[in-house]
């Protein structure tokens, strides 16, 4: 049993995305280790807290503890901007002067008490690397992602802001990687650094010469519960999930245009799960292309209707222009439901040939064909389908928390063997 300084921006039981990132790795990881988490937000906005002993009371062994660490008023200022949905850029400013506060009470803690190693879990984004590097622990970064730019084919149909905001992403992602020396020694002086995907992997390598284990950042936790019944793949319309943010970067739009080449091909149904500022654009898309009949949008809900949708459905697909490793595909694959997506990101890395379906990135066009014919095969050969179902079951294996937790166990190990041996060297 090791005792783990965790650094997690945002957590908590109910939500999904990073929140359930860092949540799982407390359930799991508190099996075998004591942790201390250091932490930003329960809720949307940095500063949202729930109380600690709302959140202590799913660890009644102790093997956890909640450390918030409040924003200052400085803090609350620059994210302002945020909170009031008027520039979501003012967050990063925010968090980096944030990490200040993170800084002094990790040090505080360290003085306090013995710890075996310091562990920056999240957010997975590599833009703002703190100062936990510099204190005298050996010290674990990641997984990691965010390294990758979106490929220029993907920017050219969206819209004017969309298209600005992620091409403005690239630019700042270019130059980051190229001129920031505090991320350059932040990875440098990190013992092990690890990545979200292969991909982000190969960056790190190429950009900071800094060898990165490749593990998604999320895992599956509990059963793996599928709906395999042959009555299930008996149908007269096939049903589809997507799940996540109706932005830019998710691209729901790809999919609808698909749908648009499919209607009266084939008989679909499609449940969108989410919000964002997208909304009302998609639903007039949606309406005038005449889809709505065959939609169901959901908005937010709980998470466990997410699992109850996932175990009606029969294909669930992602259209993001960039993910790591998007944690709706894990339940989807917890649920035995197999994913259409393009073949990028941590898509890539997870999906194969026998769990889904990964659709080339060539041009727009190209990917709307080849979206929608993947849709009209499955439904008129539903032997397939039940293929990639139960492939689905069996790749979902692999991804699961016991395996994770065995992975992050030697990552560790292998943490605390080179700060000690490089601080011998230098002693």
């Amino acid at each position: 049993m090791k005792k783990i300084l965790v650094l997690a921006y945002a957590l908590s039981p109910h939500r999904g995305s990073e929140y359930s990132v860092a949540w799982n790795y407390l359930k799991e990881m508190s099996e075998e280790h004591r942790l201390t988490v250091l932490y930003g937000a329960n809720g949307e906005h940095l500063g949202d807290f729930l109380p600690v002993e709302t959140l202590q009371q799913y660890f009644p062994d102790g093997k956890v503890r909640f450390v918030p660490v409040p924003p200052s008023r400085f803090v609350l200022l620059l994210n302002i901007l945020n909170r009031w949905k008027i520039c979501c850029y003012s967050f990063y400013l925010a968090y980096r002067f944030w990490q200040n506060s993170v800084f002094q009470t990790a040090r505080k803690l360290i003085k306090e008490e013995d710890f075996d190693l310091i562990h920056y879990l999240g957010p997975i984004g590599y833009r703002e690397p703190g100062y936990l590097w510099t204190l005298p622990l050996p010290y674990i970064w990641g997984p990691v992602g965010g390294l990758r730019n979106i490929p220029p084919v993907l920017l050219k149909t969206l819209p004017f802001g969309g298209r600005f905001k992620l091409t403005a992403r690239s630019i700042i992602n270019s130059y980051q990687q190229m001129f920031s020396s505090r991320i350059r020694k932040a990875f440098a002086q990190s013992d092990v650094v690890l990545a979200a995907t292969q991909e982000n992997s190969d960056i790190i390598w190429k950009r900071f010469h800094v060898k990165a284990e490749y593990i998604p950042e999320n895992g599956i936790i509990g059963k793996i519960s599928a709906n395999l019944k042959n009555e299930k793949f008996e149908f007269q319309k096939i049903k589809l999930i997507w799940v996540g943010r109706l932005d830019a970067n998710k691209a729901l739009k790809t999919l609808l245009d698909a749908l648009v080449e499919i209607k009266g091909k084939v008989l679909f149904h499609l449940d969108v799960v989410g919000d964002g500022p997208l909304k009302n654009s998609l639903l007039k898309y949606a309406e005038m292309s005449g889809l709505n009949d065959n939609i169901t949008w959901h908005g937010h809900v709980a998470r466990e209707c997410v699992f109850e949708l996932f175990q009606s459905a029969h294909v669930h697909i992602i259209t993001s222009c960039n993910e790591a490793n998007s944690t709706v595909l894990l339940e989807a694959m917890a649920s035995g439901i197999p994913t259409i997506s393009l073949d990028h990101c941590g898509m890539h890395d997870t999906i194969c040939e026998q769990c889904g379906i990964r659709i080339p990135i060539s041009d727009y066009g190209q990917i709307v064909t080849d979206l929608s014919a993947a849709i009209i095969r499955l439904y008129h050969h539903p032997e397939e389908l039940r293929r990639l179902s139960k492939g689905t079951v069996k790749c979902a294996e692999k991804y699961t928390w016991d395996k994770r937790r065995e992975f992050f166990n030697r990552q560790y190990e292998k943490a605390i063997a080179h700060y000690n041996a490089t601080h011998r060297s230098a002693e």
